[in-house]
């Protein structure tokens, strides 16, 4: 009788491992995954050690949209993951001029930076040229555009690279919150025409 209530016993505690192991490998794989944000390259929306739950259901099943914050992996070293903003989506026009994203010759409004924060060309995306974003590919800036190191300098990001979109902070537990969409279509947020001449610089 000890010995088939010990069974019992070895038997529920496997049945429930498994069980709790395949919730979590599905939630890894389809749904979400858990990261830190490490440097400064997201402030002031994001900061040095905080921890955030990236969903993959829009990756996966839906489409990314402008201003989405996600976790992908690094062009140079997959086994290491960044996290950055989504400014340029495929098939547009992307271009940087005068310390501004113009996207199909509007310029972004983007509130979400720090104030005077100025965006200046890089090695491979330079300022004053307009580029065209290939298909299923993006480009992603951090928010603190001084200290981040991203599409400018290392070109556009595949979809298939992409992990997950953040969406809730959780730790440290004082910095709780959702991390909201920005909505562009807000007249507030977008839409400055591109100058037609530019100062000499």
């Amino acid at each position: 009788m000890r010995n088939k209530k010990i069974k019992t016993i070895i038997t529920d505690y496997v049945l429930t491992l498994v069980i709790f192991s395949s919730v979590f490998l599905i939630i890894y794989f389809f749904v979400g995954q858990l990261f830190e944000v490490t440097g400064e390259s997201m402030t002031p929306g994001f900061q040095n050690g905080e921890q955030l739950l990236a969903e993959k259901i829009s990756v996966n099943f839906s489409n990314l949209k402008r201003g989405d914050v996600v976790v992908f992996k690094n062009p140079f070293e997959n086994n290491r993951l960044l996290i950055k903003r989504i400014i340029g989506l495929s098939k547009e026009k992307f271009q940087i001029t005068n310390g501004a994203i113009y996207v199909n010759g509007n310029k972004l409004q983007e509130d979400y930076l720090s104030e005077g924060m100025y965006t200046k060309g890089g090695r491979i995306l330079e300022e004053g040229f307009e580029y065209t974003i290939p298909e299923n590919s993006f480009v992603v800036l951090g928010d603190n555009r001084e200290k981040s190191t991203d599409s400018r300098d290392w070109g556009y990001i595949k979809k298939d690279m992409i992990i997950g979109r953040a969406v809730f902070v959780y730790y440290p537990i004082k910095n709780i919150r959702i991390v909201e969409r920005v909505n562009y279509q807000d007249p507030k947020l977008i839409l400055y025409s591109l100058p037609s001449s530019f100062p000499d610089l």
